[in-house]
């Protein structure tokens, strides 16, 4: 299993934009191979701070993942509404 934090900051007035574009890439990441959970979050003491929790069953499926029509798509959308992105991958010990 691999573990999957991607953080995102919207740029200033763009918080509902970027919001679509996130909640946009749930369903359909959702049915892919290897998807255990992908879930978009907020602080909810910064609305502006967002966050999809993900847990893949390989790494090859969360690469396969990145590299998807509806990702790469959403990506492309990014530069408009997004000014931050971080991802890290994890695994337990």
């Amino acid at each position: 299993m691999i573990r999957c934090v991607a953080h995102f900051k919207p740029k200033p007035g763009k918080l509902e934009e970027a919001r679509q574009v996130l909640l946009g890439f749930c369903g359909p990441t959702r049915k892919e191979k290897g998807c255990v959970f992908y879930d978009l979050h907020e602080n909810p003491s910064d609305p502006e701070d967002l966050a999809f929790i993900e847990e893949w069953e390989s790494e090859a499926d969360l690469d396969a993942h990145g590299q998807s029509a509806h990702i790469q798509a959403g990506r492309k959308k990014f530069p408009e509404c997004i000014e931050v992105v971080d991802v890290r991958r994890y695994r337990m010990i």
